[in-house]
């Protein structure tokens, strides 16, 4: 394969890639202002291709995302274990964590890989195992994706707890826990259907929306998925309030687009079953707490929601409108989010979205939606903060079970605006 016509690696890289030929694994990493972390990523991911994958030709690509820091420094200063080729580069075009993976997407299509891999480049959890239990599956030809399983704090992954989760059980009925957890092993046919895919044009995909989109399109192209159970994943977390705003816009964005173009794959399941999980020598550990306030979330809700008002009418039925409309008016004590509403609410948004075609209303759209997922984490800590992480996890599957079987709801709604079309 050549370059594409509009490739995320610049002519550099290409030449490199020419200059090494041929890869059977490509790990990726892409990175923005790692330089604190990335050399330990680096090197757990080369401590691990030369134990478990040490008589096959490996390489790691760091694509970066112009970083201010000297990452690429760092990365290029380093001694790594074994024989891994390392190169690191900037990709070019649209800045985002999704045009780095597309580097490295391409560059493994160039380089023929069976397997690949791509961590994060923030982690502080990543050991050895982690590249066996990712890669080893595609190897031996038979899974196409394999999705990372961790321990997290309660608090921790609030995209993937109350939208991602429960949204791709229902629609796919395959229950993959963590579907945007950013550690993933690929195989070959899975890297070439996803850069063949139209979504990359879209502004969500380029983004933080890449890891949805390839988890959709794995269970959407009837690829065998599993999970590899990685131990505890310690990382930088975020408070939903200020700092997952652009996060959850992109990856809700992309993940309905996703469901727009797989729509005749995902109408006609009902139910979910358990997704195998992959387990080696991980230590369980213990995951690193995750402070928000309740208060906090409440307060952005609430303003918001008086932003939004507009839209949250034109969406809405009547009912769900009275049901949100109540909670405005709810002290902390008696803020109630409940899990039903919430699900007819995400499959509202996603109908919405899907008949919105213009750019900017979909953003809005998108941030509407972002508000009303601030009242509904809300609601869960104030239902959990005397609850253990297992407790609290039972209440997050019991609420994925809630979608599922309000599924029906979303197909009523997709049929009913069709014929008022």
């Amino acid at each position: 394969m050549r370059a594409l016509e509009k490739s995320a690696l610049p002519q550099k890289a290409w030449r490199e890639l020419e200059t090494i030929g041929n890869a059977d694994i490509v790990v990726g990493v892409p990175s923005y202002n790692s330089a604190q972390t990335i050399n330990y990523v680096v090197y757990q991911a080369a401590r691990g291709l030369e134990e478990h994958f040490s008589n096959l030709k490996t390489l790691i690509l760091v694509s970066d995302g112009n970083s201010t820091d000297g990452t690429l420094k760092v990365v290029k200063a380093m001694r790594t274990p074994g024989q891994a080729k390392i190169v690191a580069t900037r990709y070019v075009g649209v800045s985002g964590k999704g045009t780095a993976l597309r580097a490295i997407f391409e560059a493994a299509s160039f380089l023929g890989a069976d397997g690949i891999a791509v961590v994060d480049s923030d982690l502080r959890s990543i050991t050895p195992e982690w590249m066996r239990l990712l890669i080893s599956p595609a190897l031996k030809g038979r899974i196409g994706l394999v999705a990372p399983l961790y321990l997290r704090h309660k608090y921790d992954g609030t995209i993937t707890n109350f939208v991602c989760y429960p949204f791709t059980c229902s629609l796919y009925g395959k229950r993959v826990r963590q579907p945007i957890g950013g550690d993933f092993g690929l195989s070959k046919e899975l890297v070439e259907t996803l850069l063949m895919s139209p979504l990359w044009s879209t502004t969500y995909v380029p983004g933080f929306g890449i890891d949805i989109f390839e988890t959709h399109h794995a269970l959407a192209r009837s690829f065998v998925v599993k999970q590899a159970f990685l131990g505890s994943k310690i990382h930088e977390t975020k408070d939903p309030s200020r700092q997952l705003a652009s996060m959850f816009m992109s990856v809700v964005g992309s993940m309905f687009c996703c469901m727009d173009l797989f729509e005749d794959a995902w109408k006609p399941i009902r139910g979910s079953q358990p997704v195998e999980v992959i387990r080696g020598e991980i230590e369980l550990g213990s995951p690193e707490p995750v402070r928000v306030s309740p208060h906090d979330l409440i307060k952005a809700h609430k303003a918001g929601f008086h932003v939004n008002r507009n839209i949250y009418s034109k969406v809405l039925s009547g009912e769900l409108l009275r049901e949100i409309k109540n909670l405005q008016k709810a002290s902390a004590s008696q803020f109630v989010f409940p899990s039903e509403a919430w699900a007819k609410i995400m499959y509202s948004f996603a109908e919405a979205f899907k008949r919105e075609k213009d750019g900017e209303a979909r953003r809005i759209l998108l941030d509407a939606l972002r508000v009303l997922w601030i009242g509904r984490v809300a609601s869960f800590i104030l239902e959990t903060m005397e609850l253990s992480g297992e407790e609290a996890e039972e209440k997050i599957q019991r609420e994925a079970r809630v979608f599922e079987d309000l599924k029906p709801y979303l197909l009523d709604v997709y049929q009913a605006k069709r014929l008022s079309e």
